[in-house]
């Protein structure tokens, strides 16, 4: 998924319960569970399915399984899942006490209450949400950033497409998501009004990496989609040792970053509206759209529509590196498809660094 579409997605596929109203609530929701939460290990031949289908006895512990820590269990015993929901309590517990591999490996259970939420190895690094958003708390938010609201296509409540006015904060007991912003630069800066913006995603169960985003971007629109984001510095992780440094860098990222572009960024902007990506002249959009094309690897019709867009009255209208980045990113809007508008992102990406 490109930063354009990630808070839009997590908008549309989230129940209503995993979407949160304010910060507080969400660092509230996640620090209980990490309260309620403890572990336990286990060896293989040690791990039981009881009768009803639906509990392991984990070493002496009797669980509940959630579906995601059935699934996994499932996934050792090399069992699909969609034949395992279509069995009796019964049969399923037989099939998995059949096929459960039986070596001596242990296994670590994350248990909150008398529920198993996930099964990991003895390889797994957990980074819990609420140390997470400890961070976002510390240092981000006091520096001017706040959970992210629609900017343009709503009400004066920042009212989204489902109805709420709740910012772009999600968690569930799978993962969660938060998405930041600071404050929007003058419109007449030369820049269109560009802001900051820090999107943060983690799982404590391995349902999917630790990552973070930053970039600037100009507007967040009704249904969460991210307009014009542009100079995206991404990481990610594994939850293995590697995600130890990831999270290391995101809390030396948010000690640093400040909700106002600096001068330094400005300056930098300004080299690349001051840039030709091509030399004026009658023939220089034919020559931006072979640029494009050759060093770019860009689809020549996407090419000249970029090309064409440079000069739309929401972009700079010249053929500087900015300029040109801009007319890149207007053409992604109207891709329509993800993955097609994460290619054109990074085409724009590449662009602007060119000169950085």
């Amino acid at each position: 998924m490109t930063v354009m579409t990630l808070a839009q997605r997590e908008l549309f596929s989230r129940a209503p319960e995993d979407h949160f109203e304010s910060f507080e609530a969400l660092r509230e929701d996640a620090g209980a569970q990490k309260r309620r939460c403890s572990t336990l290990d286990a060896k293989d031949d040690r791990i039981l399915f009881s009768e009803d289908g639906m509990s392991v006895h984990f070493g002496d512990a009797a669980l509940r399984m959630t579906h995601y820590s059935l699934a996994q269990l499932a996934a050792m015993a090399k069992v699909p899942m969609p034949v395992l929901e279509r069995l009796d309590g019964d049969t399923r517990a037989k099939v998995m006490n059949r096929c459960f591999p039986r070596n001596r490996r242990y296994r670590t259970a994350l248990v909150d209450g008398d529920r198993l939420r996930c099964v990991t190895s003895d390889r797994y690094e957990r980074v819990w949400d609420a140390d997470v958003y400890e961070q976002v708390d510390r240092w981000l938010l006091p520096n001017g950033f706040i959970p992210a609201m629609p900017t343009i296509n709503t009400d004066v409540r920042g009212t989204n497409l489902l109805g709420n006015t709740k910012p772009a904060l999600f968690r569930s007991d799978r993962d969660s998501f938060g998405f930041f912003y600071g404050d929007q630069q003058p419109g007449n800066d030369g820049f269109g009004g560009l802001r900051k913006g820090v999107l943060v995603y983690n799982s404590e169960v391995g349902a999917k990496s630790f990552g973070f985003s930053t970039f600037y971007f100009r507007e967040m629109c009704a249904n969460f989609l991210i307009w014009d984001a542009t100079g995206v510095k991404a990481r990610r992780a594994r939850h293995t040792g590697a995600v130890v440094g990831v999270v290391r860098e995101f809390r030396e990222d948010l000690q640093e970053i400040g909700a106002r572009l600096t001068t330094r960024e400005l300056d930098a902007f300004e080299v690349a509206r001051t840039t030709r990506f091509v030399s004026a002249g009658p023939n220089e959009k034919e020559r931006a759209v072979q640029r494009l094309v050759r060093e770019f690897r860009m689809a020549e019709a996407d090419a000249m529509e970029a090309a064409d867009l440079v000069r739309a009255p929401e972009n700079p209208g010249e053929f500087t590196v900015w300029g040109v980045t801009n007319g890149v990113t207007s053409a992604a809007k109207a891709l329509p498809y993800a993955a097609e508008r994460t290619g054109m992102s990074a085409v724009a990406g590449a662009i602007l660094s060119s000169v950085a």
